[in-house]
C-alpha cells in the first residue's frame, strides 16, 4: 500500500466534501487574522492588555483573536487596527 502524504490526503478531503472544505477556510481565516493581529501588536510594542485598553476590547478578545480561537469580524479588526494607528486592507484572491 503506498504511503500518502498529509498535503495528498487534505487535498483529497477538500475536493471530496463541502464541509471539510468550509471548516478548513474558516481556520484558515481565523490563523490569518491572529497572525496579523499578533505581529501587529508587538510591532506596536503593545502587551494585550494595552491593546484590550486601547481598542476597547475584553483582554479575552484579544486573547482569543490572537489564538486563533475565533474569527472577528472586519468591525473588529478594524477597531483594533485603528487603535494602533494601523488600517486593514482586505484582499480578494
Amino acid at each position: 500500500m503506498p504511503l500518502t502524504s498529509f498535503d495528498d490526503l487534505l487535498r483529497e478531503q477538500l475536493e471530496e466534501d463541502p464541509q471539510v472544505a468550509r471548516l478548513y477556510e474558516q481556520e484558515c481565516r481565523s490563523l490569518d487574522a491572529a497572525v496579523a493581529v499578533s505581529q501587529a501588536r508587538r510591532q506596536a510594542h503593545l502587551t494585550q492588555d494595552q491593546l484590550a485598553e486601547r481598542s476597547g476590547l475584553s483582554h479575552n478578545t484579544i486573547i482569543r483573536i490572537e489564538r486563533g480561537r475565533t474569527s472577528p469580524s472586519m468591525k473588529t479588526l478594524d477597531r483594533i487596527a485603528r487603535s494602533m494607528g494601523k488600517k486593514v486592507h482586505l484582499s480578494i484572491s
